[in-house]
């Protein structure tokens, strides 16, 4: 991991019978970043619990937090991720201090 990577982690609340209108907001608003500068990568998880907090959890690398913050500033993302305001989150970027 470079040294100013940096990871994002958002936790969705999305409801059970929500999980097809989730994905289908996800894959449009992950189209968006995925062609932005400095993206490393993503992964979306899902709980396999019984009833979680947080049906979802997106992890995504960027090459650091300034390449992150301009692309969710950017017009096209507001456009992009705008069906996952219907999903509240919780989110922040983090840097690795140990491993």
């Amino acid at each position: 991991m470079a040294k100013d990577e940096c990871t994002v982690i958002v936790a969705y609340q999305v409801a059970h019978e929500d999980c097809e209108r989730f994905l289908d907001s996800w894959e449009k608003a992950n189209g968006f970043l995925r062609d932005q500068p400095g993206f490393v990568g993503t992964a979306l998880h899902r709980a396999v619990s019984a009833n979680p907090d947080f049906r979802f959890v997106n992890v995504s690398r960027w090459e650091d937090e300034d390449a992150f913050r301009a692309a969710i500033l950017r017009h096209d993302f507001q456009e992009a991720s705008a069906r996952l305001a219907a999903f509240p989150i919780h989110a922040s970027a983090y840097e690795v201090v140990r491993t």
